[in-house]
């Protein structure tokens, strides 16, 4: 255990015993039951926003960065919690002294509304995740139009004499890539792999490219055909 760490655990350890310190001396006039119930509200007070600010608020290591989808709902659920909790807890105790059944049952309900907004935050963070899988799927087809255009690219290099027209074209459509948009539809993903199929195809001709040119004419029409046809596709 590092020293940041032990401190911080020294520090929890320091002010949950202040905390029953405090109960126990100005709290003689209360029955054992109310006292020991006060005691564990005001120490659930106390962890939730200590853990709350001891945890990290973003995990750099998570590229969903789901933590931002439950951070709003994760404090406003703390706040309400705990200033109902401590209003309760002035008012049982100071302004009315209900008995230890009734503050039972309030600081149960209070519980009820803490531990529903934890699954709230949760689900919160389910959907930031969910959102961020579902986006990098509609862009992976792209990327490997992308990806198997550079690799074609790196194989004209190695190629003399490419005629120019056919490097320009080349070129025009990697630059067209750009203006394409993720999609979630099926056949935007159908054509994202035939588009990378037949680049493909191209890439393993051009070494012989005045024997494959006929061939390689025709599955450049085709790439472009299919660019302008993925181009049009959209979210559903």
């Amino acid at each position: 255990m590092n020293t940041k760490k032990l401190l911080w655990w020294l520090l929890l350890l320091f002010g949950e015993v202040l905390i029953i310190s405090a109960f126990i001396l100005f709290g003689g006039n209360l029955s054992d039951n109310i006292l020991i119930l006060n005691i564990i509200v005001s120490s659930l007070v106390y962890l939730l926003f200590f853990g709350g600010y001891r945890a990290p608020w973003i995990d750099l290591k998570d590229k969903s960065q789901k933590q931002i989808g439950s951070l709003g709902v994760s404090w406003k659920v703390i706040w309400f919690y705990s200033f109902f909790a401590i209003t309760a807890l002035i008012v049982c105790n100071i302004a009315l002294n209900f008995p230890f059944l009734v503050q039972l049952i309030i600081h149960g309900v209070l519980l009820f509304f803490l531990l529903l907004g934890v699954y709230l935050s949760i689900q919160s963070s389910d959907k930031v995740k969910d959102v961020y899988i579902q986006e990098t799927a509609n862009r992976s087809g792209i990327n490997e139009m992308k990806t198997a255009v550079r690799k074609m690219k790196d194989k004209m290099n190695e190629v003399a004499d490419l005629p120019e027209d056919f490097i320009n074209r080349i070129n025009t459509l990697e630059e067209n890539l750009r203006f394409i948009s993720p999609s979630d539809n099926e056949e935007a993903h159908d054509l994202e792999h035939s588009f990378s199929q037949t680049i493909s195809d191209i890439t393993f001709s051009i070494s012989s490219f005045s024997l494959n040119k006929e061939a390689i004419e025709s599955n450049l029409r085709k790439l472009e055909r299919i660019y302008q046809n993925r181009k049009q596709k959209y979210s559903n």
